[in-house]
């Protein structure tokens, strides 16, 4: 060997000789780099050498966005020829992901459910479908419920469901369910029995009938109604933490502040249907948040029948669930025997961060009054500034003898 030259195995795998490192990575773990990037991306390193020829098809996940990842792709004749030929070549290997986000005002939903197939198929257990544009991509009657005992999350954005989609009882392993723009207005009905964590947010419901949420194991609900009739709440015994913002105002009378008014006519007040819409649901939650815009009328709907929150340790209420009627927050105080934090936010529309005024207090122990719980440790009131309506909170406090209220 000539003086001064190292052996070539040395050059090789020398540290400092700059070589390819990424190609020494095994297999296992550029199948998962390949995995965050956008298909087109992952598919085009089957150029890089013959090692990579064919990694891409193994990818534990497959993502048809946009080349930023983020951004949606055209739901053109390329990118569904793409896509085709993409399922075609790919194979049959197990997937993790598969995620679909696409714009366009006509979107092929047929097509697009021969995609959600070969994904079930490959035994995926996340899928995420998002459809992005001035249109739903719409379910037609005839498509059948999703059928998978491998997925164990569902996200949704921009469909619009038929009547039997959300019948989930073909999804035994369901765990996480998020969906976010989505019309419910022929859906009657979600309905699964393995499903832990809900998110709805941004939903179009029926104005004139109510859809359902049977999910009797799960645990964390956020739950925001924007447009239609807020959704019915069947028994939730597990439930840990909810969230339910009423942001719309389809569920409302002029006539009436507790839900009847009289009229057999006002679709609205029902007079012979007093069951309740969220309370029931919500009654075991440990943590709740409640709020309204503009109008509390199906919390004080339900306070008809008010069930007793047997769990509730920590109740968030917004300015509107508080004043100008102070009704929701007594009757939920009445009814929530083992209840530790109260927490009031007095102006709805103002960011967090400009809630510059806290004012946090507790009761005294000499004498709790019969409807407060005994084990009520803090109130926590944060406001922008002290007006009439913050005054007419403390004053309803105050009466039950809080004591050691000041400012933060």
């Amino acid at each position: 060997m000539p003086a001064g030259k190292a052996p070539k195995r040395a050059r090789q795998e020398g540290p400092e000789s700059g070589g390819d490192r990424i190609g020494a990575l095994p297999d296992e773990i550029l199948r998962h780099v390949l995995s965050f990037l956008p298909a087109q991306q992952a598919v085009q390193t089957c150029v890089l050498a013959r090692r990579w020829r064919h990694l891409w098809k193994s990818a534990t996940s497959l993502r048809i966005v946009g080349a930023d990842g983020e951004a949606p792709v055209p739901f053109k004749k390329k990118a569904r020829e793409f896509v085709d030929s993409l399922l075609l070549l790919r194979g049959s290997s197990p997937l993790e992901t598969f995620e679909l986000r696409v714009a366009g005002s006509a979107v092929d939903v047929r097509r697009v459910r021969l995609w959600v197939r070969y994904a079930v198929e490959c035994k995926v257990q996340v899928l995420r479908l998002s459809f992005l544009g001035n249109t739903y991509a719409r379910m037609r009657p005839e498509d059948p419920p999703l059928t998978s005992k491998y997925l164990t999350k569902l996200e949704l954005c921009g469909v619009a469901f038929n009547g039997d989609f959300l019948d989930l009882s073909r999804c035994p392993a369901l765990q996480d369910l998020e969906i976010e723009g989505c019309s419910f207005v022929v859906a009657g009905r979600i309905s699964s029995q393995s499903l832990k964590r809900l998110r709805i947010t941004r939903p179009v419901f029926n104005r004139s009938s109510r859809t359902r949420i049977h999910a009797p194991n799960l645990t964390t609900l956020h739950l925001q109604v924007s447009y239609g009739k807020t959704p019915v709440l069947e028994g939730m015994p597990l439930l840990i933490s909810a969230l339910v913002a009423i942001l719309g105002e389809s569920d409302c009378c002029s006539r009436s502040n507790y839900g009847d008014c009289g009229d057999e006519s006002c679709e609205n007040c029902m007079p012979n249907d007093t069951s309740p819409v969220l309370l029931h649901g919500l009654s075991q939650a440990k943590n709740l948040e409640l709020g309204a815009k503009d109008d509390t009328y199906i919390f004080r709907r339900d306070l008809k029948s008010c069930p007793t929150f047997t769990r509730l340790k920590s109740l968030l209420l917004n300015e509107t669930c508080c004043v100008p009627d102070i009704q929701v927050l007594a009757h939920i105080l009445e009814h929530s025997p083992v209840l530790e934090e109260l927490y009031l936010i007095l102006i709805y529309k103002m960011q967090m961060q400009e809630l510059n005024v806290i004012m946090k207090g507790r009761f005294s122990p000499k004498e709790l009054p019969p409807i407060i719980s005994a084990h009520l440790k803090s109130v926590v009131v944060r406001c922008g500034a002290v007006d009439e309506r913050v005054i007419q909170v403390l004053k309803f406090l105050s009466e039950l003898n809080i004591s050691k209220l000041a400012s933060a």
